[in-house]
């Protein structure tokens, strides 16, 4: 994890700069800094010798959050879908205590989300129903390895929620600036807790 410290820092560098272009409403700023994002966490892992499923997250991360970026929204989730599907494969295999109570409370937590948002989805409601239930999962895992990647998954479906109440029309001033901040930390930490093989 000593590795390649210059290009976390980038990453810590650019998140901020990303929150700013957010703030002043730079589109291009945002298009730009959006993309170099997960690129350069990428390479930090790569450089500690990061498992090569959770550098096929990042990958897949970063084309989720071009898409995203630019309003396709449909395969930002699919693709976004594969980065969650690769996160449950690490933390699945590397769980030593799996908690009922986690995967219960968490199961709350999605259906109510679910029930909340569901009039206000339209024509996406399933997509959105699938995709929300692999972050949901990707939070029950992390959380089974320790409280660095459980706050990682948590940050993760806090992030895609804010983004769920946008598109079902209960959007906020500031919304953008925490689903990018939530999942800026969220990807950090869900790497780091990886490269460390933290389980406490």
């Amino acid at each position: 994890m000593n590795k390649g410290r210059a290009w976390l820092l980038a990453y810590g560098v650019l998140t901020v700069v990303h929150l700013v272009t957010i703030a002043i409403g730079e589109t291009w700023s945002q298009l730009i800094t959006k993309v170099l994002l997960m690129p350069v966490l990428a390479v930090w892992v790569r450089l500690n010798r990061g498992p090569t499923t959770l550098l096929v997250a990042l990958v897949a991360s970063l084309a989720g959050d071009f898409l995203l970026q630019v309003d396709q929204l449909l395969p930002g989730m699919a693709a976004f879908g594969v980065a969650h599907v690769c996160y449950l494969m690490l933390f699945v295999h590397r769980a030593r205590r799996r908690s009922l109570l986690v995967v219960a409370v968490y199961a709350v937590v999605w259906l109510g989300a679910l029930v909340l948002l569901w009039s206000g989805l339209g024509d996406i409601r399933f997509p959105v129903a699938l995709y929300s239930l692999l972050v949901t999962a990707t939070a029950v895992t992390s959380a089974w390895n320790g409280w660095r990647p459980g706050l990682g998954g948590a940050l993760f479906l806090i992030s895609d929620g804010l983004i769920g109440a946008g598109l079902a029309g209960h959007g906020f001033a500031g919304r953008d600036y925490l689903v990018m901040a939530t999942y800026c930390i969220a990807q950090y930490l869900l790497a780091s807790s990886l490269l460390r093989g933290d389980r406490r």
